[in-house]
């Protein structure tokens, strides 16, 4: 899917130089066979190995996130405390959880969240996609998760390093090892520390097919290669308008965020956000084990992969 044959390269134009019109394809053919040019960039973007273009930018950025971190982290405990209590008093369970991701260079770390489901929601031993209206969310829990309130003690993963205010949105390693099957250089974009934040995810829904995977990988490799001070604080603006409930492409509109092109390039279809009609999709084994979370992860056993849609 992400290759293509370039026929400039057929052996038989280079040992035969005097007749080259005779062993050439029509020049019709040649045009239609091949992708754009768009769709070259977008393919070739998607195989490369992203390298951080800002090799300063960076480990600043990752210092100047942690001081920052402290200092928020500091504000807001009282409000996690406050949060804390109320989980557990509202529900059976520890108020914080731990759920093990892949961050850095592929390393793994546990990232801390506000428990917002129930604890025996996987007392079936199957790990589902979460979705809207999902019965195992407690009350509490759909008002943390509609307002971000849950990914507070995330805080806690920059100060010690393990992750970074803004980037790609970190995932389970064995989700991470099936995903590499069907996304080529998932690893990408382990380059740089996952984030709190990111473009992804403030262009995007949640996660429900492989091409929602593949849409996201665009915008976060597009996030390594073009990563600066700006595109940062307006991020983390547009996810403090989120959390008050200004959301979707008003928020991408307003903080110049949108990056529709990016994802076209790839040749995939940009979904609306919030508008997401139920997928027509085949399934594709994706068996998680071994987890030392105490909550639920956000994936089925098997994850589903987009189909075209069939003709009317």
């Amino acid at each position: 899917m992400f290759e293509f044959n370039d026929s400039d390269s057929d052996s038989s134009v280079a040992t035969e130089p005097k007749e080259p019109a005779l062993h050439r394809p029509d020049p019709t053919t040649y045009r239609a066979s091949e992708p754009s040019a768009v769709a070259r960039r977008g393919r070739l973007a998607m195989n490369a190995t992203p390298k951080a273009i800002h090799p300063i930018y960076f480990p600043v950025k990752y210092f100047c996130e942690r001081v920052l971190a402290l200092g928020a982290l500091v504000i807001v405990a009282p409000v996690i405390l406050i949060l804390v209590i109320l989980v557990r008093a509202t529900s059976k369970g520890p108020g914080i959880y731990r759920q093990e991701r892949v961050g850095l260079g592929r390393k793994s770390f546990d990232v801390f969240k506000l428990r917002t489901m129930y604890q025996d929601a996987e007392a079936d031993g199957r790990a589902k996609w979460s979705q809207k209206g999902d019965p195992r969310i407690t009350p509490l829990g759909r008002f943390l998760r509609r307002t971000h309130l849950d990914e507070l003690p995330q805080l806690w993963n920059v100060v010690i390093g393990d992750m970074s205010l803004t980037g790609p949105r970190p995932e389970r390693p064995s989700i991470c090892e099936k995903l590499k099957q069907h996304i080529p250089n998932y690893y990408a974009r382990t380059e740089v520390k996952p984030g709190i934040t990111g473009l992804a995810q403030i262009n995007l829904e949640p996660d429900c097919t492989i091409d929602d995977v593949r849409r996201k990988q665009c915008l976060d490799l597009h996030y390594i290669h073009h990563a600066n001070l700006w595109l940062d604080l307006r991020m983390l603006f547009a996810t403090v308008l989120r959390m008050i409930g200004i959301r979707g492409s008003v928020v991408t509109r307003w903080m110049g965020l949108c990056r529709k092109h990016v994802i076209e390039a790839q040749g995939l279809q940009v979904v609306k956000m919030h508008s997401r009609r139920e997928p027509d999709a085949i399934e594709v084994d994706l068996a998680v084990s071994g987890s030392r979370s105490s909550e639920p992860c956000c994936a089925d056993k098997r994850l589903r992969v987009d189909r075209a849609p069939r003709p009317k």
